[in-house]
């Protein structure tokens, strides 16, 4: 890679870090005054606070004090930085450019989850968590299951909404014998018995495994894609350990209470969104 590509790349993900920050940091132009901006470009302002961020961390990376001179240069590399990122959105890069929209979604993420991730869980909430999820936590022994397969070869482009209808019908209580009989033939039968989950893993794989131990029994998966198609798991029955005491993974059960946590917290932030902002959907019937 040459000097002229390298420095294009290195100025190219600069700028979608600066439309990422500044899509995170809008100011609002009645909330400042010529009081508390370092600078204003057009209707964008540069708020004085931030301005003396950019001034305190030169002035830790510099032995001497700082200059009228290196003051004004922190200011127009700050000018210069709002610039780029507004002629970058007048572009039409945040609607046009799939690094920069990814760049400030997976940032808009961190951000929506860090908010509920500050405040650290009391005892008693972790307990009633563990308590409720218990199946969650006990590891099955042994698994008995079976599986319904909708391979691509048999179903060609509808081979999910195959795998979707089957699901709907078991969800309105059909028998799973009946409904399997919509799939394909699965290359891999899987013994119709209790097996230890290293046998279980053989015939449906890891992740599905790991699905079907969070399953009672009598319930199922949703259609899960696998190589060539999409399986649908039916836990028949299972046979479990001994349920674990809650001191000895208290740090297993407050990692998934976050997880499960900054779930809900960017989902409800989602659904708040859409009441915020005037959405109109137009799909073809």
């Amino acid at each position: 890679m040459n000097d002229l590509v390298k420095h294009q790349l290195i100025l190219g993900l600069g700028l979608i870090i600066g439309i990422v920050l500044a899509a995170m940091t809008i100011v609002k132009k009645n909330n400042i005054d010529d009081q508390n901006y370092a600078a204003k470009i057009e209707d964008r302002f540069i708020p004085y606070e931030r301005y003396q961020m950019q001034l305190e961390g030169l002035a830790n990376d510099k032995r001497s004090p700082l200059t009228l001179e290196d003051k004004a240069y922190v200011l127009e590399r700050m000018i210069e930085e709002e610039l780029l990122i507004k002629r970058a959105i007048d572009l039409g890069m945040l609607e046009n450019n799939p690094m920069a929209r990814g760049t400030i979604v997976q940032q808009m993420i961190k951000n929506i989850i860090s908010e509920g991730s500050r405040t650290e869980p009391e005892e008693k909430e972790l307990i009633k968590f563990f308590e409720e999820n218990i199946g969650f936590f006990t590891k099955a022994n042994r698994l008995r299951v079976r599986q319904v397969y909708f391979s691509q070869v048999d179903f060609g482009d509808k081979v999910l909404e195959e795998a979707k209808n089957a699901f709907t019908r078991l969800l309105d209580g059909e028998n799973f014998e009946q409904v399997a009989l919509s799939g394909s033939n699965s290359p891999l039968k899987v013994p119709d018995t209790l097996m230890n989950l290293s046998k279980v893993r053989e015939y449906i794989g890891p992740s599905l495994m790991r699905e079907a131990q969070l399953l009672k029994p009598g319930q199922f998966s949703e259609p899960k894609k696998v190589s060539g198609g999409y399986k649908i798991i039916y836990l028949v029955d299972r046979e479990d350990a001994k349920q674990p005491e809650y001191s000895n993974i208290r740090s297993s059960v407050l990692s998934e209470f976050s997880k499960r946590r900054d779930d809900q917290s960017l989902r409800t932030y989602l659904d708040n969104l859409k009441k915020w902002y005037d959405v109109s959907r137009n799909l073809e019937e």
